[in-house]
């Protein structure tokens, strides 16, 4: 008779193993959240994500295998490996990080990094929260595996929410985990047998003398409860006192209280100067500054072509913008307002392009209406909207992240707005919102003669503001004779750009132009090849789109507005090369329009956003990721 493969008593091993798998995913959350927090600054979301889940899989296996029985001969101690190694964790994952980044491989670096530090510290939490069997079966082996790895889908979600809670944008990823190692290793402090059991002897009649020391030490003997919590003390005493510091990240404290300049330059010879850090909504908000150097210096700064006098702002890896200041704050004329920021330090040029060509949505002349009112989506350091302001437009804006709106207003010159100009929220949100408003009322307060869309960060989009049902609530707050702007980061002749174009086309009606923010003119392989910022200015208008010169008072004494709006004409994109790939897509079954049921675009630029980070590492020395 062949024996029975399941018994009572595997019932009950399946309960228990089920158990362990929900008790084992609050922990992992918090490895997860604060393990994908301090990584992603440093690698960006889509490569620190790539293999993120096949490594967590691998580490959640590990403690099961049978080839791993050393571990469960160290059960006794599995509470005090996983404290340690949940100890080391904040420094060996920035540590790790960096050593890795430097390597400018996006796909390699994250593997190497999850495989050093995520695989030792996932598997040493199981391995404290699961319990052996009784019996090592084939079957309970089975099952402990299936109900660690159903552990990581709740786990995910779990941490996905604690992203969420602004309670924790002021926690630390050092302060939860060291909070958690000094818990788990009290825990083990707990779980320890302090009782040393007495070797049994042979009866025999004891001497006077053994009889005194015997009564000596029954005297002298502290009950294991007191020696537990005399340990737990001296642990928890010894660890905050001593460890706490030195175990903690170096990463800087968020939010910052006071700026900090680094005490030496880099390597690079920049000096680094951190204005602001905080968790926010987005993920890190940075402020920080390639600093100027010493008057004596400048010369060869120059001459080595070092980066100073750079103010930037960065969400996590992302860089949102950036203005020059002190000697590279340049003018056209004397006799030229220079911008400055709320403490009064004269702010320069944007870094990027990009910003400055947004602005030649005022110059369209094909719309027979002056622009009086003009709506930014995504604000960046606001250099589209304080242009705007100072040509006395009134200015609305849409930021999804509080600190960057925060960061704008403090550091980069964004002027006082109405605060019922200013929402702090999600644009699909708001778009729906005041979409539904207008098909109560028939009527909308303000129509936008100008929208300015920029919402590319990371090296993904929020694909969800591109899809038509998003610029069709949009429209209903643009006036009929406005301008829609949509800035687009990627390759000009590619799959996603024709995507965006057909269905703004679609959307205003086909009235469409595109300029790239290249300072030199491109070739059509460039256009095919090199990552570059797209902006498409379309039109609500029935009159084909055209625009005016620039003159003097459009260049708010700037010379990179007379760089990019002086060249306009010469960085338009020929449409009919994005056209050309119309029909491939179709053979290849992409939609011919972004919807919300049938939106490929995440996903595609997710496919790129390795690119990206290899041109932000290009476009700023190591040391400035590095710091925040």
């Amino acid at each position: 008779m062949s024996e029975n493969l399941w018994s009572p008593g595997d019932s009950q091993s399946l309960l228990k193993a089920s158990l362990t798998g929900l008790s084992l995913s609050f922990p992992l959350s918090l490895v997860l959240f604060t393990y994908e927090r301090a990584v992603i600054p440093i690698y960006a979301s889509v490569p620190t994500k790539l293999y993120l889940p096949h490594f967590t899989l691998l580490a959640l296996a590990i403690p099961h295998l049978s080839s791993f029985i050393y571990l469960r001969k160290l059960s006794q101690w599995k509470r005090y490996i996983a404290g340690l190694a949940l100890a080391l964790a904040p420094n060996a994952t920035y540590w790790v990080a960096i050593w890795t980044a430097r390597w400018k491989d996006p796909y390699l670096g994250p593997a190497i990094l999850h495989a050093v530090v995520l695989v030792p510290l996932v598997s040493a939490v199981v391995n404290c929260v699961i319990s052996p069997m009784a019996l090592p079966k084939f079957t309970h082996s089975v099952m402990n595996i299936i109900t660690s790895f159903a552990s990581y889908p709740i786990a995910s979600y779990m941490a996905s929410m604690l992203e969420r809670q602004s309670r924790l944008f002021d926690v630390s990823n050092s302060q939860i985990l060291l909070v958690l190692s000094a818990f788990t290793i009290s825990y083990g402090i707990v779980q320890t047998d302090f009782v040393q059991p007495q070797a049994v002897k042979p009866s025999s009649k004891p001497t006077k003398g053994q009889k005194k020391r015997s009564s000596s030490s029954a005297l002298l003997s502290i009950s294991p409860i007191w020696k537990k919590l005399f340990a737990l003390a001296c642990f928890n005493l010894f660890f905050f006192l001593s460890f706490y510091p030195i175990l903690h990240s170096p990463v800087l404290p968020d939010p910052l209280k006071v700026p900090l300049a680094l005490p030496k330059p880099t390597a690079e010879g920049v000096r680094i100067q951190i204005l602001s850090s905080v968790q926010s909504t987005t993920g890190l908000i940075v402020v920080g500054e390639a600093m100027t150097p010493p008057k004596k210096d400048l010369d060869a700064y120059e001459k080595a072509g070092t980066i100073h006098s750079m103010r930037y702002l960065r969400a996590a890896h992302s860089l949102l913008g950036g203005v020059w200041f002190g000697p590279r704050a340049m003018s056209l004329t004397e006799n030229d307002k220079p911008l400055k920021d709320s403490i009064g330090v004269v702010l320069g040029d944007s870094i990027y392009g990009t910003f400055v060509l947004q602005e030649a949505a005022r110059l369209v002349n094909s719309t027979h209406k002056a622009p009086e009112h003009a709506l930014i989506i995504g604000l960046g350091t606001g250099i589209a909207a304080t242009a705007l302001h100072r040509h006395n437009l009134n200015i609305s804006i849409v930021e999804i992240d509080p600190a960057v709106y925060n960061a704008a207003r403090k550091f980069f010159g964004l002027p006082n707005l109405d605060p019922g100009n200013v929402f702090l929220e999600d644009a699909r949100g708001w778009a729906a919102r005041k979409h539904a408003d207008f098909q109560k009322t028939g009527n909308e307060s303000i129509l936008y003669d100008i929208v300015i869309h920029d919402c590319f960060s990371g090296g993904g989009v929020p694909q969800q503001l591109f899809s038509m049902e998003f610029l069709e609530d949009l429209k209903s707050v643009i006036h009929p004779e406005g301008v829609i702007v949509v800035n687009f980061a990627g390759y000009v002749i590619s799959e996603p750009s024709r995507l965006i174009l057909r269905t703004l086309e679609r959307t205003v009606g086909g009235k469409c132009k595109a300029f790239f923010d290249s300072m030199t003119s491109l070739t059509e392989e460039q256009l095919r090849d090199d990552f570059l910022n797209i902006v498409f200015f379309c039109s609500l208008s029935s009159e084909p789109l055209t625009f005016r010169p620039a003159y003097m008072q459009d260049l708010l004494g700037s010379p990179l507005r007379r760089q990019m709006l002086g060249t306009l004409h010469s960085r338009e994109i020929d449409l009919s090369l994005l056209r050309e790939g119309d029909e491939q897509d179709k053979a290849n079954g992409l939609p011919d329009v972004i919807t919300d049921r049938s939106n490929p675009l995440g996903k595609m630029q997710n496919q790129k956003a390795h690119r990206h980070w290899e041109l932000m590492r290009d476009v700023l020395p190591d040391a400035i990721w590095e710091t925040y």
